[in-house]
């Protein structure tokens, strides 16, 4: 509103018939608008004489306007006119008009129940700057520009890749067949919903289906792995870079996160393609905006429904493959000890399965590794947070698939071992070394001796366990071959590695995570121990050295190439073996 300009004491013609304010300029002169506008006014004395710079004349005379112009000016007034009575509210001190909430006001999504929200006595909630500007544009009338123009992803289905041709609706049904008999636990799919159905649901996110097609399709053939992974891969990448831009995001999009991170290491056949320490994080931090994911305030209160234990298996996923990936970069972690703690919640459940239950106590396993392994680890202090751990989920250790329990524990002692040494720490003694050798093989050997029709589609976190306990040996031996050669077979120890690596080649197609894993073993063997004496397969003769300074890179702490050197003397006592 100009300052120095009244409202007219009665309008217009032209300003009543638009419903608009009228401001005076002069007496015996065109109000403001009619002014501008170089129309006649029913205010002025004297009739309007055009500046011939203010409008085009055409060839009867007039004046010369677009036929939208009329339009626009309309729509810019009301925009105006809704600014002017907004402020006059807020200057008056009278409560805001009541209008519908915006679908991004609120994080509850749809499908979920409503909750009430009762504001705090005393207080005066006024509407965000943003949002008035946001519902003044909405009443105006004003078209929003097309989304696909923008960064907001669409969650239409013209967006998905069965639409785009990248594959068709027959194998789209199959691959997520697949990949929930085999991996829909992981992101809570109900195992019983039929794979048409599961299609339907799940294509109101397409970028939960090309993730899910994307790791699925490394089980069908290495023709269509080959063909189809780089295009959903690309796709993938796409969507994904799009939805970190939008808050609150669906459910949708944290499966799809714990997808892509949980089997990063190979996705799209491209070695190390996404960092899952960063989507982990990226998804985590995103989950405080969501209201997706209940507290422990909120179990507190009432008893969780299916969807919100549901949800919760979700968080804890991705809080074990953020901590296994902060262990294995040397990164912080975007968690506390409370978020570690929250993922207790899922106990005392009907969702508390043994897969749930492994999960939840390999959550507090890598948190001890992260808050241990740092620049100069403590050994007594974490050999007996190690053993609280034993103490407090050891019962697992008796029930099904209780090698991954024990592969977590004998990984967590290694690493600290390793660290202890590195850091200079620890000095070198014989019951360490042979310790370390222990750990080490038997890792290997509980990894060759459980295999079953599961194997194959072990998250990436086992391998990268099972590896890192190959190049450890490798490491051990390299180092301390005199000290080793009078209690081992050294030759045996050697041989071990080399039939590791034949196993992890065996297991799925090339592009498996598995026959990568089997490569960067196979390059750390070459490396370290060129002259051993076991005869090498074909797959361990062909394999590039260099894959393993590509995985050294970001995977110091596993694949790292550093070394621990002798120590003489005794700088800390010996301490006994966790069994």
């Amino acid at each position: 509103m100009p300052p120095d300009r009244g409202r007219a004491s009665k309008a217009c013609t032209a300003c009543r018939k638009q419903k608009t304010r009228c401001y005076e300029t002069a007496s015996g002169r065109a109000c403001l608008r009619c002014d501008r506008l170089g129309q006649a006014c029913s205010l002025s004395d004297e009739p309007r004489h055009h500046n011939a710079g203010a409008a085009t004349w055409g060839s009867n005379g007039g004046p010369s306007r677009h036929p939208d112009d009329d339009r626009r000016i309309e729509r810019l007034e009301r925009v105006v006119e809704a600014l002017i009575k907004r402020l006059d509210d807020v200057e008056s001190g009278n409560p805001p008009r009541a209008h519908a909430p915006h679908p991004r006001d609120s994080p509850v999504q749809e499908g979920s129940p409503s909750q009430p929200h009762v504001e705090p006595e005393g207080t005066e909630q006024n509407p965000a700057p943003l949002f008035v500007l946001r519902d003044v544009t909405t009443q105006s009338g004003f078209r929003a520009a097309d989304r696909t123009a923008t960064n907001t992803p669409s969650r239409s289905l013209s967006d998905d890749i069965v639409l785009k041709g990248l594959l068709s609706e027959q194998d789209a049904v199959s691959l997520l067949a697949g990949f929930q008999e085999n991996y829909g636990r992981w992101v809570s799919f109900n195992p019983v919903t039929p794979a048409t159905r599961l299609l339907e649901d799940v294509r109101k996110s397409p970028l939960l289906l090309a993730a899910c097609c994307l790791i699925a399709v490394r089980h069908t053939s290495q023709d269509l792995a080959a063909r189809l992974a780089p295009k959903l891969f690309k796709e993938a990448k796409t969507l994904l870079s799009l939805a970190l831009l939008t808050v609150p995001q669906p459910i949708e999009f944290f499966q799809a996160s714990l997808v892509l991170s949980l089997w990063s290491t190979t996705i799209g056949q491209i070695p190390l393609g996404i960092d899952s320490w960063l989507l982990s994080g990226f998804a985590l931090q995103h989950s405080v905006a969501s209201g997706l994911f209940p507290s422990e305030m909120d179990a507190s209160r009432t008893s969780l429904g299916k969807q919100e234990l549901d949800h919760l298996c979700i968080w804890n996923h991705l809080c074990l493959v953020h901590l296994h990936y902060c262990v294995g970069t040397r990164r912080k972690a975007v968690l506390d000890q409370k978020d570690v703690e929250r993922c207790r919640l899922i106990l005392g459940s009907n969702h508390a399965t043994n897969f749930e239950s492994r999960m939840v106590a390999e959550v507090h396993l890598y948190w001890i590794m992260y808050q241990s392994c740092g620049t100069a680890i403590d050994l007594p202090k974490t050999q007996a947070m190690l053993h609280g751990w034993k103490e407090e989920w050891g019962f697992l250790l008796e029930q099904p698939r209780s090698q991954f329990v024990h592969m977590g524990f004998y990984f967590a002692q290694l690493l600290a071992y390793d660290q202890s040494l590195k850091t200079r720490s620890a000095a070198v003694r014989e019951s360490l070394l042979l310790e370390m050798v222990r750990l080490s093989t038997a890792t290997i050997n509980v990894a060759m001796e459980s295999t079953d029709e599961r194997t194959r589609h072990l998250t990436d976190h086992i391998y990268h366990m099972i590896s890192f306990a190959a190049v450890t040996l490798c490491r051990l031996l390299h180092n301390y071959e005199e000290q080793l050669s009078s209690s081992h077979d050294l030759h045996g120890l050697d041989g071990l590695i080399l039939s590791l690596v034949s196993w992890l080649h065996a297991i799925g197609l090339p592009c498996h995570v598995a026959h990568t894993m089997g490569d960067v073993v196979a390059a750390f063997h070459k490396k370290l121990r060129p002259d051993s004496s076991p005869s090498p397969s074909t797959s361990y003769a062909g394999v590039d050295p260099a894959i393993q300074d590509d995985f050294a890179q970001l995977f110091p702490e596993f694949y790292g190439a550093s070394t621990f050197d002798m120590i003489n003397g005794s700088m800390l006592p010996d301490f006994q073996p966790l069994l």
